[in-house]
C-alpha cells in the first residue's frame, strides 16, 4: 500500500525527471575493442567507462550483459562484433536504446590511444567521434577514460575528475552531424530557404523561397509577354510599310506604338523582378550565414516519465522516443 512518504517521492523524482527529460537519453555501451591489451583489461576498462557514464545523469544504461547475450543470440560472437555497423545490422532492431556507445583502447609502451563513438540507433549515424592520445601512467590512462564518458554525452567533466589528470594528453573531438553557418551559406546559395530548412528555421525558409519563387515567376512572365511584344511590333511595322490606305496606316502604327509600349512595361518589369530575385537570393545566403545555430541536444525527441505498475504496486520509469 501506498504511504505518503511513497506518493512524495513519486513527486519528487518525477519533478526530477521532468527537469532533465530534453537531454537524459537511453545508452547501450558495447564492450571496447582492445589491441595491447587483454580482453578481461578492456572487459574491465569499458566498465568504468560505463560506471562513469552512468555518473552523468544523462543516460539510462542498457545491461551490458544483456546486450552481449542478443549478439551471440544473433549468431555473432561479441568480440567479433564491436562495431557500430555490425551491433546495428545484428541486433539494431532489438536494442530499444536511442544510441550507442563503441569504442577501443590500444597501448603501446606507456601511450594509449583512446576513443569512442556515439550512433544514433534509429539514424545508424555518429553524432560524436571522441578520441585520446594519452602518454603516462595507467591510472591517469582511467581518469582520461572517465573524462571521456563525460564528453562524450556533451557534459562538462567534474573538477574532481579533472584534477586527478597525469601525463600529456592530445584530444580530438568530432561532431559529423553538428551544423555550421558554413553549410547554412553553401545550401542557401544553391536554393534560397535551403539553408534555413537547414537550421530548422522553416518558416523563414518557406518566406525566402516564396519570395524568390514569386519574383522569378513575375520575371518569366514577362519574358514571356515582352516576346510577344516584340513579334507584335516587328509584326505591325511590316504590315504599315506595306499599307497604302491611310486608315490601315494610322491603325497600323497606333497598334505598333501600343505593342512598343507594352513591350519596354515588360522590359522594365522583367528588369525589376530578376533584380529582385537577385537580392531575395542575396539577403537569404547573409541571414542564413548569419543565423544563430542551435543544436539540439541528444535526446530532444525522447519522453521521460513514471507510471504506477499495478502489478508491482512501484513506480516504473518509462521512456518513450518520438519518432517524427
Amino acid at each position: 500500500m501506498l504511504t505518503l512518504r511513497h506518493i512524495l517521492a513519486v513527486f519528487a523524482i518525477l519533478a526530477f525527471v521532468r527537469a532533465q527529460e530534453s537531454s537524459v537519453v537511453s545508452v547501450g555501451v558495447i564492450d571496447f575493442q582492445a589491441e595491447g591489451i587483454s580482453d578481461l583489461e578492456v572487459q574491465t576498462l569499458t566498465q568504468r567507462f560505463t560506471s562513469e557514464l552512468n555518473n552523468t545523469a544523462k543516460a539510462i544504461l542498457s545491461d551490458r550483459d544483456v546486450l552481449n547475450d542478443q549478439i551471440t543470440g544473433a549468431g555473432m560472437t561479441v568480440a567479433g562484433c564491436k562495431t557500430p555497423n555490425c551491433v546495428l545490422s545484428t541486433i539494431g532492431d532489438l536494442l530499444g536504446v536511442q544510441y550507442i556507445v563503441t569504442g577501443s583502447i590500444s597501448k603501446n609502451g606507456d601511450r594509449y590511444a583512446l576513443a569512442a563513438v556515439l550512433t544514433d540507433v534509429v539514424t545508424r549515424e555518429a553524432e560524436r567521434v571522441l578520441s585520446t592520445d594519452y602518454t603516462g601512467p595507467v591510472d591517469g590512462m582511467i581518469t582520461e577514460l572517465e573524462i571521456m564518458a563525460w564528453e562524450i554525452m556533451d557534459q562538462e567533466p567534474p573538477e574532481a575528475l579533472l584534477g586527478k589528470r597525469k601525463g600529456k594528453t592530445k584530444k580530438k573531438l568530432k561532431k559529423p552531424n553538428a551544423k555550421s553557418s558554413l553549410g547554412a551559406l553553401a545550401r542557401a546559395t544553391v536554393m534560397p530557404g535551403w539553408g534555413h530548412f537547414y537550421l530548422d528555421q522553416n518558416q523563414k525558409g518557406r518566406m525566402f523561397l516564396g519570395a524568390e519563387v514569386v519574383a522569378l515567376a513575375t520575371g518569366y512572365f514577362a519574358y514571356i509577354n515582352y516576346s510577344r511584344a516584340y513579334e507584335d511590333v516587328d509584326r505591325y511595322w511590316g504590315f504599315y510599310k506595306e499599307a497604302t490606305d491611310h486608315s490601315k496606316l494610322q491603325t497600323y502604327k497606333e497598334r505598333t506604338l501600343e505593342a512598343e509600349q507594352i513591350m519596354l512595361d515588360n522590359n522594365n518589369l522583367l528588369t525589376v523582378a530578376f533584380r529582385a530575385a537577385a537580392a531575395i537570393h542575396l539577403i537569404n545566403m547573409l541571414d542564413a550565414y548569419m543565423t544563430e545555430i542551435v543544436q539540439k541536444p541528444l535526446g530532444a525527441n525522447a519522453n521521460v516519465g513514471l507510471r504506477l505498475d499495478p502489478i508491482s504496486n512501484q513506480p516504473q520509469l518509462r521512456l518513450t522516443i518520438a519518432l517524427d
